[in-house]
C-alpha cells in the first residue's frame, strides 16, 4: 500500500532546490549592496530552513529542546 513517502521526499527536495536558488540570488544582491546585516540574516535563515527541509525530524527535536531550555518547560 503506498504511503506517500516518496512523494513527500520529492516535494522536499524540490522545495530545497528552490530555496537554494532564492537564497543565492538574495545573498548576491545583499553582498553587492554591501548590506552585511541582511547577508548574515539570510545566511542564518538559510541554515534553519535547510535543516528543516533536509533533516527535519532532528531539527524539530533540537528546536523543541532549545525552546524548553529558554521557556523553562518540560
Amino acid at each position: 500500500m503506498p504511503t506517500g513517502v516518496e512523494f513527500r521526499e520529492a516535494v522536499l527536495v524540490l522545495a530545497g532546490n528552490i530555496f537554494i536558488i532564492i537564497f543565492v540570488v538574495r545573498s548576491i544582491g545583499a553582498y553587492g549592496r554591501k548590506e552585511w546585516g541582511e547577508l548574515v540574516v539570510n545566511f542564518l535563515a538559510a541554515i534553519l530552513i535547510a535543516g528543516l527541509i533536509y533533516a527535519n525530524a532532528a531539527v524539530i527535536e533540537m528546536l523543541k529542546t532549545l525552546w524548553g531550555l529558554i521557556a523553562g518547560g518540560d
